[in-house]
């Protein structure tokens, strides 16, 4: 029997081999079977998966406005807070389609307060529902106050550019001539003027009228209108100008004006007159002299005249008489 060789089991090895088949056939019927339905199941998982983890509380955090309630006979003397950061926190749905515009401005009244440090809380800002406050910045306000006061105040307007050569403004009113200006005491107490927006003159040759806006500082009001009628007065330029130093010539009448000199031998000029005027004159060309007649003796004086051909200019001459002497 030691001789005798062992033969295989074969009915075991085929029920093995069996099983793998049937596992295999049953993985690949798992794998290929209803596509469709299977690509859809994965699809709602995801779905669900992300809407469970995608709504979880979040916190943002937004810019909101603010608005003030103030008492009647008080100015609000310390800087206005613009705007308020708020933190919230809700599911990120709702903080997603939130928009801060949309949110009301905290509303801050000052009526019965005097002074001080007010207090910025969470319930001063209304959110929707499902979302919460988490934190205000910044957490108090500042506030300081002055009396309201009015006061009568000039009207000042200035001029820009420059009028047509030889024309000049002489004279800027504006009607209104005062105005009630309305502020801090403080503001109010130190203005002299409210000025209005300036008025151009260039290449102007004549008074005009123009209406033109006030501009009151910052922090101050006019209780009636905002503008006024200015009118502005152009006039020819008045000028004074100096010719220098002309000699005096000798205008004989019967006489030898070679016999005679005159002393001092010249004299000052000065032109006064619109200054479109003394340019012609001076344009012209100008000389000093003096008339000399038969009657002329040595040491006689003599007046010194100066001829223009432009009327209005004044002549001034310096000294006005020479004397007359002998060569």
């Amino acid at each position: 029997m030691s001789g005798a060789t062992a033969k295989p089991q074969s009915g075991k090895g085929e029920s093995a081999a069996s099983r793998g088949r049937q596992l295999a056939s049953w993985l690949r019927e798992a794998v290929t079977a209803n596509p469709g339905l299977k690509v859809l199941s994965i699809i709602l998982a995801l779905t669900v998966y992300l809407l469970v983890n995608s709504d979880r509380d979040r916190e943002i955090t937004l810019h909101v406005g603010t608005s003030f309630t103030l008492p009647q006979d008080k100015v609000l003397v310390s800087e206005r807070l613009p705007e308020v950061r708020v933190t919230v926190r809700g599911p990120w749905r709702r903080l997603r389609r939130l928009d801060e515009r949309e949110i009301d401005r905290v509303s801050f009244d000052l009526t019965r307060v005097s002074g001080g440090e007010v207090p910025i809380t969470p319930d001063l800002v209304r959110v929707p529902s499902g979302v919460t406050v988490v934190d205000v910045s910044p957490r108090s306000l500042r506030v300081a106050f002055e009396k309201r006061v009015d006061k009568a105040v000039a009207v000042a307007v200035a001029t820009a550019g420059r009028p047509l050569h030889g024309f000049v403004v002489t004279s800027v009113t504006a009607k209104p001539t005062t105005v009630t200006a309305r502020g801090a005491q403080g503001a109010i107490t130190a203005l002299s003027a409210i000025r209005g927006r300036e008025v151009r003159v260039d290449g102007r040759s004549d008074t005009f009228e123009r209406e033109t806006e006030l501009l009151p500082p910052d922090g101050v009001e006019l209780t009636a209108g905002v503008r006024a009628l200015v009118r502005v007065e152009i006039k020819e330029e008045l000028v004074s100008q100096r010719l220098g130093l002309l000699p005096v010539k000798l205008r004989a009448e019967g006489v030898d004006a070679a016999r005679f000199a005159v002393k001092p031998a010249q004299v000052e000029v000065t032109l006064t007159g619109a200054l479109l005027a003394v340019e012609r004159v001076i344009a012209a060309g100008s000389s000093a002299q003096v008339r000399l007649t038969p009657s002329s003796t040595a040491g006689a004086e003599l007046e010194v005249t100066v001829e223009t051909a432009v009327p209005g200019v004044g002549v001034t001459i310096a000294p006005p008489r020479v004397r007359l002497q002998r060569k």
